[in-house]
């Protein structure tokens, strides 16, 4: 689907979720437009994972709206959301029985076909296809979350959604997976829930603080690392650490 730049490929407007009788996100307003990468940071219980849950279709708002290209995201049947959204969990589950080229294939569900040029252009981005026919539970962490990510791109869909990609991941793993991710085309719209605030820094021009199920800071990097909010949400170490600069 193509979206003006000038529009917001995601749009929410006063969202909320709320889980039996208890509020876990409120007066959420977001524009993400095309091709835009946007960080997702805040302390852990901040509503983080029900925002991605909510763009996932996984949670209904209870309040307010979230519009995925122009649309109620409730609308979308569950085929046509996949066409809309590739998602990278946390952790690809160690047991996966397939093998890598399989695994990547799943990614064009959405689409009805195996289209082997899809499959092997993301592959070839993320660099595993020397190990395309090993099985996914034979591979490191770092190469799981590789994986994932091919199928996620594998499904040409035009934004990517990462859970805290990063986490459990060992440093070298780390600098692999952000080395891919930097590889993903321009018109592709990333949208990353993270802990990892030096990565914020270095790969992503917008960002959204969430503190106790609302927003905290919605703006540029910049504009975050010269103001307070990251002191008040992670204490003033954090911002001692981060130098208030970007690097």
């Amino acid at each position: 689907m193509e979206v003006a730049m000038s529009e917001c490929l995601i749009e929410l407007c006063d969202a909320g979720v709320q889980v039996s009788g208890k509020e876990l996100l409120g007066g959420v307003n977001l524009c993400v437009t095309q091709g835009e990468h946007l960080a997702v940071i805040g302390p852990n219980g901040a509503g983080k994972s029900t925002l991605v849950k909510l763009l996932l279709g996984m949670h209904k708002a209870s309040a307010g709206t979230v519009q995925i290209g122009g649309r109620d995201v409730s609308s979308y049947p569950r085929r046509e959301l996949a066409r809309m959204i590739g998602y990278v969990p946390q952790l690809l589950a160690a047991e996966v029985p397939y093998t890598v080229r399989e695994f990547v294939e799943m990614g064009r569900y959405a689409h009805g076909d195996r289209d082997a040029k899809a499959v092997d252009e993301a592959m070839e981005l993320v660099e595993v296809g020397e190990f395309s026919e090993r099985v996914v539970a034979t591979l490191s962490g770092g190469e799981r979350q590789r994986v994932c990510i091919a199928a996620a791109l594998a499904q040409e869909a035009p934004l990517l959604l990462l859970d805290e990609p990063l986490a459990h991941l060992d440093p070298g793993q780390r600098i692999e997976v952000q080395r891919v991710l930097r590889g993903v085309r321009e018109e592709v719209t990333l949208i990353a829930v993270t802990h990892d605030l030096g990565w914020m820094q270095r790969d992503f021009e917008h960002v959204l603080a969430l503190q106790a199920g609302g927003v905290k800071f919605d703006g540029s990097v910049r504009d975050l690392m010269a103001g307070e909010v990251l002191g008040e949400l992670f204490g003033s170490a954090v911002m001692d650490q981060l130098g208030r600069r970007l690097v």
